[in-house]
């Protein structure tokens, strides 16, 4: 009798899927694509209008970021501020946005615009890598995949994580 109900209970089991439905399906939407966008334009864009202020921006990685660049300030002109009117005050890691069921972990800069030129040791912001970006879909009209970064960047598809 045991064996029966044992042999049941293993035949039950097997028969029945494992997880819920919903679980088991893929994602909802398109994979999203990993594109790069230049440290220039995100300055531009964080302080569009003249705001002034502090700012977190992401930035690739490299290892001048990893040494640290606090106290950096911008060597020339650079996103349409002139030199020594950006100043780089903090830096870290933090996640980023989700898109479609996938975070990127990026590394950020906090940077300051200053009234005046101010003291620090002078940096070449345009040699601040791009930041790996996460972007959803297509711009309608557009065949190729789509990148906010120069056209000799390539973009590639993420992997979802399921």
């Amino acid at each position: 009798m045991n064996q029966d109900r044992r042999s049941v209970i293993t035949a039950l089991g097997l028969a029945l899927p494992f997880g819920s439905p919903a679980r088991a399906s893929g994602p909802a939407g398109p994979a999203p694509w990993l594109s790069l966008r230049s440290f220039e334009d995100a300055v531009r864009d964080a302080f569009h209008g003249g705001a002034i202020g502090c700012r977190r921006i992401a930035v690739g990685h490299s290892a001048a970021v990893e040494a640290g660049l606090q106290g950096c300030t911008n060597d020339r002109l650079f996103a349409g501020f002139p030199a020594g009117r950006l100043r780089i005050v903090g830096g870290g890691s933090q996640p980023g946005p989700i898109v479609s069921g996938v975070r990127l972990y990026v590394t950020t800069v906090d940077v300051r615009v200053t009234t005046g030129p101010t003291a620090g040791r002078p940096l070449d912001f345009a040699s601040l890598p791009p930041a790996p970006i996460l972007v959803a879909d297509y711009p309608s009209g557009r065949s190729e995949c789509p990148s906010t970064a120069p056209p000799s960047v390539k973009t590639y598809p993420a992997k979802s994580q399921v």
